[in-house]
């Protein structure tokens, strides 16, 4: 998927990269234009300064003779120095391969007419009075040759430079006009680029809005919204598909619990007629039990009573706190009824420290767990079944164990259970009496105490299983549920 957000990055991060490197191409033959125009003014100032200081050179020199004191001898002697250094950058600015000869040539006479200067200078200290005069004379006439060879010079850079004005205003044009189409190709690009962006986002905009008023108005039925972009908008089209497709069986499975909820009324107002009143039920429990205690038949009586004190309990208010001692008589009960049906073939030890019986605990918590220990644990075996419950405690917390010699279960079973994973009805409460499982009551538990490492389970497959219950020290009165 492509993000509304880089799709614009990606744009603009072009749009300044060209805009950026047409700037920097422009910028670059303008300094290459403005460089070589530099170089032809230099080479035309370096002529004009030959010539001047060579005519500076000269008259340094008349005047020298004229007025014969040291410091015009010395400015001569300047002069002189500054005309070398001009000559040296002749062939570094001027020479080329169409002039090599007249530069020179140039160079040359410059250098004679230095030369002469310095025969006039020397004669004239030494008064040879016969010698500077002709000397004096042939250095002005070089003068003049390098004042003539100067404008030839001058003349042909002229012209070079002519060359190369058209050549800058060729470039210049050609630079105006590419600006010119850059930048009517930018915003055209933009354009385009606004038009296709905003059609991607007003477009499925539009589709999903319509198809939105549908559902408002109850019609659920309408086609999927298609959106052809690979960004956000198709995952919110996808999104708004989906949400539509649940709304649609959301609402076919409410009709359909609608009809079943009316057929499900209808068996309550026809079972209303077949219930039976709990303690009704608990009523001719103890008439049957006082009956089979007159008729000296004391067994049954003790079944009755403990099948009344099991059904009582587990009617009870699940959302009140009982004491241990109360959730240890209910498993004398129900070790009671079982013992009494199976006989031998299971075996039921305590081992409880009576101490702690006092402790506040959940209701209904040991039962479902010795429940599940019997019909998970040992009820498959003919013979040697056993299921023992112990009750220790320190002045931290009381360990609850309920602990079985039966199949056991697997690493993955056990961590299902400590994990409080779902489990389907059919094996979550399969022959419970009291239809808890061992998931509720380890949510109670948390619940009840505020934490979450009291359930602890030991098991191997064929090696029985441990159940431990770490409780915490939370003490009630005991009060007569009876």
């Amino acid at each position: 998927m492509i993000r509304i957000r880089t799709k614009l990055m990606v744009f603009f991060m072009a749009l300044v990269l060209l805009l950026n490197g047409v700037a920097y191409f422009l910028y670059h033959n303008g300094q290459r234009s403005f460089e070589q125009y530099n170089h032809i003014l230099q080479r035309l100032f370096l002529l004009n300064e030959v010539t001047q200081k060579t005519d500076a050179v000269y008259e340094s020199l008349n005047v020298y003779i004229a007025e014969q004191t040291p410091e015009h001898y010395h400015e001569h002697l300047q002069k002189r120095k500054a005309l070398k250094q001009e000559q040296q950058q002749l062939a570094q600015l001027i020479d080329t391969d169409k002039n090599h000869l007249l530069v020179d040539n140039y160079r040359h006479m410059i250098t004679s007419f230095l030369e002469e200067c310095g025969i006039v200078l020397d004669a004239f200290q030494k008064q040879k009075i016969s010698v500077y005069p002709v000397h004096l004379t042939d250095a002005g006439d070089i003068s003049r040759f390098i004042h003539e060879t100067t404008l030839d010079l001058v003349n042909q850079e002229l012209a070079r430079y002519d060359d190369h004005y058209h050549h800058i205003n060729q470039k210049s044009n050609y630079s105006e006009w590419m600006g010119i189409s850059i930048f009517i190709s930018a915003v055209l690009l933009c354009t385009l680029f606004v038009l296709w962006f905003s059609r991607g986002i007003t477009k499925p905009i539009k589709r999903l809005s319509a198809a939105a008023q549908d559902i408002s108005k109850g019609r659920f039925d309408g086609p999927p919204v298609e959106v052809n972009t690979r960004d956000e908008m198709r995952f919110l089209s996808n999104t708004f598909n989906d949400m539509r497709s649940n709304i649609r069986t959301l609402v076919k499975e409410m009709e359909e619990k609608s009809e079943l909820d009316q057929l499900l009324r209808d068996m309550e107002l026809k079972n209303l007629q077949s219930q039976i009143n709990p303690h009704f039920l608990f009523n001719v429990l103890n008439t049957i039990s006082k009956t089979a205690y007159l008729e000296d038949a004391d067994r049954t009586s003790d079944l009755m009573d403990s099948t009344a004190a099991l059904l009582r309990y587990n009617l009870a208010n699940l959302d009140q706190p009982t004491t241990l001692s109360r959730e240890v008589d209910i498993i004398h009960h129900y070790f009671f009824l079982q013992e009494a049906r199976f006989g031998e073939r299971v075996q039921f030890e305590t081992d409880i420290d009576e101490t702690y019986l006092s402790l506040a605990i959940p209701h209904m918590t040991l039962q479902p767990i010795v429940e599940n220990a019997f019909i998970h644990g040992i009820e498959s075996y003919e013979a040697g079944a056993k299921i023992q419950l112990r009750i220790k405690g320190d002045d931290t917390c009381v360990t609850v164990e309920v602990i079985d010699n039966g199949v056991g279960m697997g690493e993955e079973t056990r961590q299902k259970l400590l994990q409080m994973e779902e489990r389907t009805d059919a094996v979550h409460h399969r022959g419970h009496s009291t239809g808890l499982g061992v998931k509720n009551v380890m949510k109670r538990l948390e619940l009840f105490y505020q934490q979450s490492d009291i359930f602890d389970i030991k098991s191997e497959l064929n090696q029985g299983t441990k159940v431990t219950m770490r409780l915490p020290l939370i003490e009630i009165e005991e009060e007569d549920h009876d």
